[in-house]
């Protein structure tokens, strides 16, 4: 007798491709009979697996999100110009309202404490001969006009 099959001719002969020689050795080993049958029920088995079983879910793969790092930067470019033109450019053309020079600012608070501090209901009118009322003098009739005495 000659030596076994190996696993290639146990191949060929599972596929109908063997040789007369390895056929007649086949159906007179008894060794390589049971390897022949243990590797058609392992056959059987893959067989049975890949028909039988579902095909796996394919991972989905997340496109690349190579247009953040643009969005942000381009964001950042808008942020700093609408810092820049608020503080420099906006503010070199918008007009900033003059500020009320003292002798205003005091008319304006006479007529009013005389407006409120009226007792007669007619607001007093400053003499010529006082000259304007600055305005630590209007603190003080405002306080004596509170607190009941004389300016």
């Amino acid at each position: 007798m000659s030596a076994c099959l190996s696993d290639d001719a146990l191949s060929r002969a599972q596929a109908d491709l063997a040789s007369i020689a390895e056929r007649a050795h086949l159906a007179a080993c008894a060794a390589c009979t049971g390897r022949s049958r243990q590797m058609r029920r392992d056959l059987d088995v893959i067989t049975a697996v890949l028909r039988d079983t579902r095909e796996p879910l394919g991972r989905v793969l997340r496109p690349r999100r190579r247009w953040v790092p643009a969005a942000v930067g381009l964001s950042a470019a808008a942020v700093a110009l609408l810092v820049w033109v608020e503080v420099a450019v906006w503010r070199a053309v918008t007009p900033v309202p003059p500020t009320m020079q003292p002798q205003e600012v005091a008319a304006i608070l006479t007529d009013v404490s005389a407006s409120l501090f009226s007792v007669s209901g007619d607001p007093a009118s400053g003499s010529a001969d006082d000259g304007p009322l600055s305005l630590e003098r209007m603190a003080r009739e405002v306080d004596s006009t509170l607190t009941g005495g004389e300016p």
